[in-house]
């Protein structure tokens, strides 16, 4: 196979890996929303003349305290932290704990960098950064048995489920660690051939890249992906190239077979439980079946470094891998002669509180858009059409990939983030039945989950 292995290291080092500075970054709003909380329970219990005691520890979870987590384009992070109370400073309802944990986060993120107010989801508490980011905050309880063993409850749904929240985590480092080759190899020559430590966790964080390369794919989340690459992970003691193209078609492979993914460290619980992620499982099937033919040509025995860059092009779909941009940037007033403005709210028709501008960070779901145009040298009486058009695997699923509407002078047109992907609002002024001005404000939605 056409060895690819120094520009894959490359890839991997300059445009997957997060380094320290964005780390500490991560932490820093993590630790600011720690504070947060802590902050937020005092003032409550002051409004309800209580005393709500803070959390008695954390724990890093998801990609970030397994390092798994990928660099992203427009800084759409997501950081897993579990909270842990004593079990007498929260409610005894488990969505009421979490219900608490939001109603101290809204009482010092008022007037806040957040695109959405602190929400209480069914797992976790989540607040989302208007630049990006946004942190889940999964609520934990410990109380100690008869037996005097400490035990460890989830808030997930109505009800309290005892879970280790390092369970995970130290399954992946576990498997990491068994499973990935030495990083010293004695060849029959004779020569050492090393290898840096963690094969698999660096194969993972490709199937990671792979799935997120393209912005309206609505592929499984990251510990789903975790796990199927830890259940079919093909080790190569020298090349991690090899070893990523053998893992990708054993993932194939695993998934005609089956969709279902169970998870590891809770035998008899299935991460496609539900229609939603079975669905996403097998789009990561479909997508492995059309885009792995492309690296067939590797194989070849006159294959060419350029051949080769475009096969690993076709699965990565990043600059890194070709000199031609994939997309280019749509801007809102150019020479169209056409002021388009998009703004936030947190209600449709409610105030907004920020400007979006065309092709920026992706905005969570939920989220309410104001779109207002201003053409140049129009005058009224002319009317607006705004045409939506959406892309991706879950507006496609749900017959919703355009819309048409007509608008009069100066009437805004509402509408919200639903689907992910990077969508467009198209605008045309028309005045006596023609189209005199047109523009288009682009608007990438994430995935308004967890990706661990």
């Amino acid at each position: 196979m056409f060895d690819a292995s120094n520009e894959l290291k490359t890839y991997y080092e300059n445009h997957l890996r997060l380094g320290t500075q964005l780390r500490n970054d991560l932490a820093g709003y993590r630790d600011l929303n720690l504070q947060r909380i802590t902050d937020g329970l005092k003032l409550l219990g002051e409004k309800n003349s209580v005393t709500y005691r803070t959390w008695a520890d954390y724990k890093n979870q998801g990609s970030y305290a397994m390092h798994t987590l990928n660099q992203c384009e427009h800084t759409d992070y997501d950081i897993d932290v579990a909270i842990i109370f004593e079990k007498d400073d929260l409610p005894a309802n488990a969505a009421d704990a979490r219900i608490r944990i939001r109603d101290a986060l809204q009482e010092k993120t008022k007037g806040t960098n957040f695109s959405k107010d602190p929400d209480a989801r069914k797992n976790a508490v989540t607040v989302w950064y208007s630049d990006g980011y946004h942190i889940d905050f999964a609520v934990y309880r410990r109380r100690t048995d008869w037996l005097g063993k400490t035990v460890i409850e989830h808030a997930g749904g109505d009800e309290w489920t005892e879970r280790d929240p390092m369970a995970y985590t130290n399954w992946f480092t576990g498997q990491v660690d068994s499973k990935s080759p030495p990083t010293m190899l004695q060849s029959a020559l004779g020569m050492t051939v090393t290898l840096p430590k963690g094969q698999l966790r660096r194969i993972v964080r490709f199937v990671k890249a792979f799935a997120r390369s393209r912005s309206a794919w609505a592929l499984p989340g990251g510990i789903t992906i975790t796990t199927l690459v830890c259940e079919v992970y093909k080790q190569h003691a020298t090349r991690d190239d090899v070893a990523l193209v053998d893992t990708l078609q054993a993932l194939l492979a695993r998934l005609k077979g089956s969709v279902q993914v169970e998870n590891p460290v809770q035998p008899g619980v299935y991460f496609t439980s539900s229609d939603r992620r079975r669905r996403e499982v097998e789009r990561l099937r479909d997508e492995l079946e059309a885009k792995l033919p492309s690296l067939d040509v590797l194989y070849q025995a006159d294959c060419t470094r350029k051949q080769a860059m475009g096969a690993w092009d076709a699965i990565f779909w990043h600059d890194y891998w070709s000199d031609v941009k994939k997309e280019a940037a749509c801007s809102a007033l150019g020479s169209t002669g056409l002021a388009i403005e998009c703004w936030l709210s947190k209600k449709s028709q409610g105030p907004v509180y920020k400007q979006h501008k065309s092709d920026s960070t992706a905005l969570p779901k939920g989220v309410h858009l104001r779109f207002t145009a201003v053409p140049d040298g129009v005058a009224p009486p002319y009317d607006v059409r705004w045409a939506v058009r959406n892309e991706g695997h879950e507006a496609k699923e749900d017959r919703a990939l355009e819309h048409d509407t007509m608008k009069s002078v100066n009437e805004p047109y509402w509408t919200s983030t639903a689907y992910k992907g990077r969508h467009k609002m198209i605008c045309e002024v028309i005045k006596d039945g023609i189209t005199v001005r047109r523009g288009e404000h682009l608007v990438r939605i994430g995935p308004g989950r967890r990706f661990f």
